[in-house]
């Protein structure tokens, strides 16, 4: 019984990270909204004995990060390479704390007009509501009109007598 329940923490371990690894913070209305789904995932990955480590998760949300951010990713590895390059110990930052620092960033680029929330909630929304199949039906008509019905005929004339 005990080899089923860890089979099944494996596969859900399996499962939680690779949604850890896909996650988008293009699919989310804010950054906010991105970074509380992450540290969801986190917690329930330490759930099932799946610990990330803060450096791990800051260099991932930052590979993540959108052009609105190319900034701050950049100042980040310079202000690292530059601790580096004097030979001083660089010391990384905690995962909350760059959060704190990524939501003051979204305020910047609100104010500098570089990011609109409305239009990201709607590309959110939209990526949400996409069908997956390929062979789905297209909502708009075809230029040639309907197309005829196929079915069989409403009016079909009388046998006269």
């Amino acid at each position: 019984m005990t080899k089923f329940f860890r089979i099944k923490n494996e596969l859900r371990a399996h499962q939680l990270d690779n949604e850890f690894l896909t996650l988008d913070p293009n699919n989310f209305s804010s950054i906010e909204d991105f970074l509380s789904k992450f540290k969801t995932l986190r917690l329930l990955l330490e759930g099932v004995k799946v610990k990330k480590e803060d450096g791990n998760l800051i260099y991932s949300i930052l590979t993540k990060l959108g052009p609105p951010y190319s900034v701050f990713v950049s100042t980040f590895h310079s202000a690292r390479e530059a601790f580096i390059s004097q030979g001083e110990a660089y010391n990384s930052p905690s995962f909350n704390s760059l959060c704190d620092s990524l939501t003051r960033e979204q305020e910047k680029i609100l104010h500098l007009g570089l990011l609109n929330l409305v239009n990201s909630s709607k590309k959110a929304l939209a990526t949400q509501q996409q069908p997956n199949s390929k062979n789905s039906k297209k909502p708009y008509p075809k230029k040639n009109g309907p197309k005829p019905n196929k079915g069989p005929n409403q009016f079909q004339p009388q046998n006269e007598k």
